[in-house]
């Protein structure tokens, strides 16, 4: 077997056997679930990272709940995908957002000069 032939079975398989390919990950989509108050990205067949929050439109308001990231995808920056698509999401609908999940409020931090006006206690 060839070199290049040898790569390329090899290659085959590693991507067929992983679980979560890397740029699969890099180009995933963040969508919007507003029956489960969810931002989702999906990951598998039955597996996806969340972003679960809350609207309250009396007080024109989200309330950014709980982010999760299984093992498998955790360091590929789903996290930061999904807390982006929340900010412009809050934006596009004139929301104030209330940060009550870890992740959302060191995301915020590192980037408070361009979420600074749209954050409420």
């Amino acid at each position: 077997m060839s070199c290049l032939l040898a790569a390329r079975t090899i290659a085959s398989r590693l991507s067929t056997n992983r679980r979560y390919g890397t740029a699969a990950l890099a180009a995933a989509a963040v969508r919007n679930d507003p029956k489960r108050e969810k931002f989702v990205i999906a990951l598998g067949e039955s597996d996806e990272a969340y972003l679960k929050y809350s609207e309250n439109r009396t007080s024109n308001t989200i309330s950014l709940e709980h982010t999760f990231v299984p093992d498998a995808g955790k360091g590929k920056g789903l996290g930061k995908q999904l807390a982006e698509a929340a900010f412009q999401y809050a934006i596009e609908k004139q929301l104030k957002v209330k940060l009550e999940c870890d992740f959302t409020v060191k995301y915020f931090k590192d980037n408070e000069s361009k979420y600074k006006a749209y954050v409420t206690e």
